[in-house]
């Protein structure tokens, strides 16, 4: 009995071996690869272009990973869309559509769960299921541009950590951006991370310029630890170091992401330290309002006390803009959706 794989998440050359293999003629690689990357095909019985015994070959091969929509969630002040995904293996994930200016940005997940424990945010509640395998995270993309439309920008800033799954984020990467596909530009893609130091040097030496979004959210590493237990392994000025070496490489600008909790990383001590690390870099600071979860006591962060910090930063000659709300009547903490429907 032949194994199935997934076609979804092999590369140009990858299927070339197969096919020739199969006995295929070589030009059908181009053709399949475009049926599934351009025209968002998940579904042999509608390549057309191919010959029936091609199609039915395929279908005994290969096949395309299904992912459910479970949820829908709407906004009524813009165009922003929230879904509950549902895997194969009855896993939930979430993803969120927006757009603004004509523009579409998808926020995507890149595990079931996260390990790295914040305290803050709802993904790593119930701890890493699994990681999304690169034809899961292709299908999860693929899926919100055919209940929606095309997307101009990825962020992968979902559920879980991207470069805990890192050869699964390269091969999506790969695949993704080639040219016999969708060709999405690596700059329209987004990496986030909580600031594993050694993956963010490896992903710099791919040569990819992509964009780095790093989860500081402390100045310092005492506070840093007591609410990310990864900052135990990452020390802040390790990450800085990282992110250095990663701006080097790609000269793509390091955005630094900073929920401000009132009271507790907005003192003027987390300011003098921000100035201190990245006064005369070419970074970014992006400003989050927390949003509460149960299991986190602080409430959300009042805009009044967002605009007071912005101002600060600014005056210390800091880059720092606060992060504009989409589909805020829907909104819910990464993972918050996926813990209430698990209940």
């Amino acid at each position: 009995m032949i194994m199935k794989q997934t076609i979804n998440d092999k590369t140009i050359k990858e299927l070339e071996e197969i096919f020739l293999n199969l006995g295929f003629q070589k030009f059908r690689v181009k053709q399949v690869f475009r049926q599934i990357h351009v025209n968002k095909i998940n579904d042999f019985s509608k390549m057309t272009d191919l010959s029936k015994d091609m199609r039915e070959k395929l279908d005994q091969i290969f096949y395309f990973p299904k992912i459910k929509i479970l949820k829908e969630f709407k906004s009524n002040l813009d165009k922003t869309k929230k879904y509950l995904f549902e895997l194969d293996d009855k896993n939930i994930i979430e993803a969120v559509f927006m757009e603004y200016n004509n523009r579409n940005t998808i926020c995507i997940s890149s595990q079931v769960g996260c390990k790295m424990g914040c305290k803050f945010c709802a993904s790593t509640k119930n701890g890493l299921e699994r990681s999304l395998l690169a034809s899961e995270i292709i299908e999860e993309i693929y899926l919100l541009e055919r209940e929606n439309s095309d997307i101009n920008n990825i962020v992968v800033m979902g559920i879980g950590e991207p470069l805990d799954n890192f050869s699964n984020i390269e091969k999506f990467i790969k695949i993704i951006t080639d040219d016999n596909g969708r060709n999405l530009s690596h700059r329209a893609i987004t990496i986030s991370t909580v600031g594993l130091v050694d993956k963010i040097y490896k992903l710099a030496d791919l040569g990819y310029d992509i964009n780095l979004a790093v989860s500081l959210h402390y100045a310092f590493d005492k506070k840093r630890m007591e609410y990310m237990p990864s900052a135990k392994k990452y020390k802040i000025k390790d990450i800085v170091k990282a992110c250095d070496y990663y701006f080097e490489k790609t000269k793509r600008r390091i955005s630094y992401e900073y929920v401000v909790i009132d009271g507790v990383n907005n003192l003027k001590e987390d300011i003098d330290k921000l100035e201190k690390l990245f006064k005369g870099k070419n970074i970014h600071i992006n400003l989050i309002p927390l949003n509460p979860i149960e299991e986190f006591k602080y409430s959300k962060t009042k805009s009044n006390v967002m605009d007071q910090f912005q101002k600060k930063l600014s005056t210390r000659g800091l880059n720092a803009t606060i992060r504009r709300s989409m589909g805020s009547d829907i909104d819910a903490s990464c993972g918050q959706l996926r813990n209430n429907y698990a209940r």
